[in-house]
């Protein structure tokens, strides 16, 4: 039987290249997208879509366990919820350890256009976010709920139904008693 869901067989592979290498590398990760159509953009889900093998159902990178991420968006009116919950769930299903929401609405569609006032909040706002992002970096642990989930799919891939992802559960030690939060 052949392996499946290779992600080199990605015709887009080499292009996020860097970008994966990018995320890999970094402590913490930053997803930002204006509102439109009351969700994240269709950059913005394509993006994620290409890394939708990564989910802690396939093939998760072992170091989101580690990582923070920060899920950022601005709108004219609605939809801050909705498109925060787009990013969000990427973060949850790669198992990034501890996620950060932070949506303004700003009546405007541009920087220049939003008031003094709504630019100080935001900067108040993000400033305090960071300081508490920044006094984290290297100490997180995934929640309860990532770890129940990651434990339920744990047992899942003991049998699995995709050979790839089966074998890299089983290489990583993750079917049995290793947990990439624990080093």
């Amino acid at each position: 039987m052949a392996v499946i869901g290779e992600e080199e067989k990605c015709p887009h592979y080499s292009k996020i290249e860097n970008i994966t290498k990018a995320i890999d590398e970094a402590d913490v990760i930053i997803l930002t997208s204006p509102v439109y159509v009351v969700h994240a953009t269709g950059a913005m889900k394509a993006l994620l879509d290409h890394y939708g093998y990564r989910w802690m159902i396939h093939r998760p990178e072992e170091s989101m366990f580690s990582k923070q991420g920060v899920c950022i968006t601005t709108a004219a009116g609605a939809g801050m919820k909705s498109t925060l919950k787009d990013m969000a769930d990427s973060f949850f299903s790669w198992g990034v350890a501890k996620q950060y929401k932070y949506g303004m609405a700003v009546a405007a569609t541009g920087w220049d256009e939003i008031s003094e006032k709504k630019k100080t909040a935001i900067d108040r706002k993000i400033t305090k976010l960071a300081k508490k992002i920044t006094k984290r970096v290297g100490k997180v642990k995934p929640g309860i709920a990532t770890r129940m989930y990651f434990l339920m799919i744990s047992k899942m891939q003991k049998k699995g139904w995709n050979e790839a992802d089966m074998e890299y559960w089983k290489k990583k030690g993750w079917t049995e008693k290793k947990r990439p939060w624990k080093k």
